[in-house]
């Protein structure tokens, strides 16, 4: 399902849907025929989980028989973070539909470290917040495995899985696989909170949402660490490394 249908690109085979999360007019027409629906909000705003809800009307409406939603980690852990509030609150949209549902949790995505990006082709050197956790990333392809699995097996109704890799890294470990795979050593620096909270302000990204990312970079200092053997235990296969994840973006780093 995309709002966008002319920017659309899926592989051969794929029939696209053309509905908007944000216009709940659009959505009977695009689930129409639809069995199951996998739950992606693009986040939370003041009014909470308004996407989900209308989701959710329109999926029972459809008859659809499986709602598949992603969501966090930090609901697993019982953060209070605003992320994993969002998220909570969206959860619960969910699981009272009536439909039959499941939940995937996953933990930090390995896609984090595009935003040190810049500053690592620049200057060799990543900028991390002080207390920054050692974290169990996981690979976004791997969370894709199991949503697969789960949309496409019996037996996962009413269960919340929990998603992480299969190595718990600090951020030094993470600059010494990026420096690895560029063949040059990548410094680490930490700042402050407020050090990042200027950076972030100097590049017009300051506010309500950086200080929830660090809200949440904070208390899961407590829980990102655990490896859960979800995804090997689900698809078949050991997760994706941060090896694998650096070597398929290298580019972005030069």
């Amino acid at each position: 399902m995309t709002r966008a249908p002319g920017r659309a690109a899926p592989p051969a085979g794929v029939e696209v849907a053309i509905g908007d999360l944000d216009r709940p007019d659009t959505l009977d027409a695009a689930l129409d025929g639809v069995e199951k629906v996998f739950v992606l909000p693009p986040g939370y705003g003041p009014d909470g989980p308004v996407q989900e809800r209308d989701l959710v009307a329109a999926a029972a409406r459809a008859g659809v028989s499986h709602l598949v939603k992603l969501s966090t980690s930090g609901v697993t852990f019982d953060a209070t973070d605003p992320i994993s509030t969002g998220h909570r609150l969206g959860e619960q949209v969910v699981m009272d539909s009536g439909l039959p549902w499941t939940m995937l949790r996953p933990g930090t995505f390995m896609t984090y470290l595009h935003g040190y990006a810049p500053t690592i082709a620049a200057e060799h050197t990543m900028y991390v917040t002080e207390g920054d956790p050692v974290s169990a990333m996981i690979h976004p392809r791997d969370i894709a495995a199991v949503a697969a699995h789960v949309l496409t097996t019996p037996g996962h109704d009413g269960r919340a899985y929990t998603l992480t890799g299969g190595q718990a890294l600090s951020p030094r470990d993470q600059a010494d696989v990026i420096g690895q795979i560029l063949d040059r050593p990548i410094k680490l620096v930490e700042r402050s909170a407020a050090e990042t909270r200027a950076e972030f302000d100097r590049l017009g990204w300051s506010g309500p949402r950086l200080e929830a990312l660090l809200e949440l970079k904070r208390q899961s200092a407590a829980w990102d660490r655990k490896v859960f053997d979800t995804v090997e235990r689900l698809t078949g296969r050991a997760p994706l490394t941060l090896h694998d994840w650096v070597r398929e973006n290298v580019h972005v780093f030069r």
